[in-house]
């Protein structure tokens, strides 16, 4: 009975630590990679967030209640972004400019159509 009453336990406490993590990911807003290529995200508004990320399924966040990154300070504030990366011989290529989130959502580079390199854009939450 003991053993019973310790593994319901220890389950419990794991559960309610998932749950602690999974609200506390949940309290941000997060920049995402898709694609192969380094993207630069450049927050435009809102706050001062700027982030490399090198490859895809890579991501960055920001606690909404970071007035670094969130000048408003709320969940509902609004965050603009401008997503670029550097062509072969140094060109900037902007994917998309001031793309707007709010600051409890997500913004993510995605491959615009499978296997078509440097076709790009930009989805996110609102």
């Amino acid at each position: 009975m003991n053993k019973k009453v310790n593994s319901i336990f220890t389950g419990l406490v794991f559960a309610v630590f998932a749950v602690f993590l999974a609200a506390e990911g949940a309290e941000a807003f997060c920049v995402y990679n898709g694609t192969d290529t380094e993207i630069h995200f450049e927050q435009t508004s809102g706050g001062n967030f700027y982030q490399h990320i090198s490859s895809g399924g890579e991501r960055k966040c920001c606690d909404w209640t970071d007035t670094t990154c969130n000048k408003e300070g709320g969940r509902q504030g609004i965050v603009k972004f401008d997503v670029s990366y550097i062509k072969f011989g140094g060109d900037t290529i902007y994917i998309c400019k001031d793309y707007k989130i709010r600051a409890k959502g997500y913004l993510k580079v995605i491959v615009s159509e499978e296997g078509d390199k440097g076709n790009y854009k930009c989805r996110g939450s609102f």
